[in-house]
């Protein structure tokens, strides 16, 4: 009778003194900057657009080691083939930004895609890996920090983007 009652006290013990796992930061995209229309010279009809580009999908896995958070993340592409397109072939830049919260960017990197079209294929899907290093004063953790991923656009294809989505 006294195991009985003893046995999930000491279940919950244990349960309790696991630590709780730490926050990884927030992951978002930069508003505008999530899709890409490429169109050729010629102008922005839909028969000029040479591909389009879209982020996904973001996901961001933490560890922590002593004063350092080091930051998986995954990031999911998709590229499809527009009609001027003669090069099968989607080439742009994407990056990936580390702000605090108050949004002052720590760091910023560009990324470089080229994604084909292989054979009869107008739609390819790719997900990309990165890791960051990210160093902590006293009392920091992942809450104190945002990750930003967008596509790395013209002042042209942002303004195009802004008025037609």
């Amino acid at each position: 009778m006294v195991l009985g009652v003893l046995g999930p006290l000491v279940l919950a013990a244990c349960a309790g003194s696991k630590e709780a796992p730490r926050p990884c930061p927030a992951v978002s995209g930069v508003t505008g900057a999530q899709y890409l229309v490429r169109f050729d010279q010629s102008g922005q009809d839909l028969t000029d657009v040479l591909f389009e580009a879209e982020v996904k999908e973001m996901a961001l896995r933490c560890e922590y080691d002593d004063n350092m958070l080091e930051a998986d993340m995954r990031v999911s592409i998709e590229a499809v083939r527009g009609p001027a397109d003669l090069e099968r072939q989607a080439s742009f830049n994407y990056f990936v930004a580390i702000a605090t919260r108050d949004r002052k960017i720590l760091a910023r990197e560009e990324f470089r895609l080229e994604i084909p079209f292989p054979g009869n294929r107008t739609r390819v899907a790719l997900i990309e890996e990165i890791s960051h290093r990210i160093p902590l004063r006293a009392g920091q953790d992942g809450t104190d920090f945002i990750v930003y991923v967008g596509l790395a656009l013209t002042s042209k294809e942002l303004r195009y983007n802004l008025e037609n989505r």
